[in-house]
């Protein structure tokens, strides 16, 4: 810890800035004694010291009880007329030990202009009420500032964990419905497994390198999300015919990797019918300077509805989550569907 750490955390502590206060103003106090007459110091220093002890009531009674009960739960003209009533009370005893104390040093000067002690009795009081109050409103800012930065980070840091997790919610689901294509596939068609392993490794590899980073290159998971096509291409070669139209021009946009493959995945998964002799699944991918426009088509197998009423599941939900928490006010996303196509739209509003 250097030296100006060790200063802060020594005039963090409040008895500290207490006394640190008062010090300065005896300091500033005792300047007046250096060209009094020896046989008025002690009278003199009795006289300040008296005073002090009663602005210094008057200074705890406004941080300890008027500051706490009146201003800072919103009562401001009750606090103004308490310290107005206040100050009138202290002034009151200032001015009768002024006129008491016998061969006080401005005694001439108040019998003189009685209106000129009012004024310096008003302005020195003012002086301690407005310093000190000052600083407690600083003190206060401080504090409530370090409150909405450690919020700041708390949720930041539970934003963090909870996108860490949403990703491990993914990657695992994905991989598992991969692995199961590739079982299938291997049953019937072994010609086409080490294919299928190979792209599959290259998926893999992109999620254990690229995926570490809160965000990728939108190249890099566009590649992604072409080599899973070609993947899941491959299984429903005879039955399902993939349409991937990419438009615009990429300036470089960074989005969260796996972002899209949760909602590509799901029309794989539910876009394939039964019921007829070919699908076709549709996949619209719209770029421009501040916006990302993913459009997902695909047919409703009504086998596979009543399987999952809820169509897409866990995936779906991650991407709700996902975009609640990393595009807030800055996405749209929706779902429709009639009785026979499934419409997913998704659009990044990017800074």
């Amino acid at each position: 810890m250097n030296l100006s750490e060790r200063l802060y955390h020594l005039f963090s502590i409040r008895w500290v800035q207490h006394i640190s206060f008062w010090l300065v103003f005896l300091l500033l106090l005792a300047t007046r004694y250096f060209h009094m007459e020896e046989e008025k110091i002690a009278q003199e220093l009795l006289i300040d010291l008296v005073q002090f002890s009663i602005i210094a009531c008057l200074v705890y009674f406004n941080l300890l009880v008027l500051l706490p009960r009146l201003w800072n739960k919103g009562e401001y003209k009750k606090y103004l007329l308490a310290i107005f009533s206040s100050e009138l009370v202290i002034i009151s005893i200032l001015i009768t030990i002024f006129y008491v104390v016998p061969n006080h040093e401005f005694k001439p000067r108040m019998l003189k202009s009685p209106l000129m002690v009012l004024i310096i009795s008003f302005f020195k009081t003012n002086i301690f009420i407005f310093s000190t109050s000052l600083f407690h409103f600083a003190k206060e800012w401080m504090k409530l500032k370090d409150e909405n930065l450690k919020y700041t980070e708390k949720a930041q840091e539970q934003l963090e964990a909870e996108i860490s997790i949403l990703k491990a919610q993914v990657n695992p689901h994905f991989l598992f419905n991969t692995l199961n294509n590739i079982y299938s596939m291997s049953l019937y068609d072994s010609n086409k497994t080490p294919e299928m392993i190979l792209k599959l490794s290259q998926l893999i590899s992109y999620m254990l390198y690229e995926c570490k980073d809160e965000e990728v290159s939108l190249e890099k998971e566009i590649q992604f999300i072409k080599n899973y096509i070609d993947l899941e291409s491959v299984r429903v070669e005879d039955i399902a015919k993939i349409n991937l139209n990419i438009s615009g021009e990429d300036p470089g946009h960074k989005v969260p990797p796996l972002l899209f493959i949760p909602l590509i995945e799901n029309a794989f998964k539910h876009g394939i019918s039964t019921e007829q002799s070919s699908s076709e699944i549709n996949i619209n991918l719209a770029i421009s300077e501040n916006k990302i426009d993913l459009e997902i088509n695909n047919p409703i197998d009504s086998l596979e509805e009543e399987k999952d009423k809820e169509i897409g599941g866990l995936g779906i939900e991650n991407v709700k989550k996902r975009l609640k928490l990393l595009f807030p006010d800055h996405h749209i996303f929706d779902i429709s569907q009639n009785k026979m196509l499934y419409t997913t739209k998704l659009s990044l509003i990017l800074s």
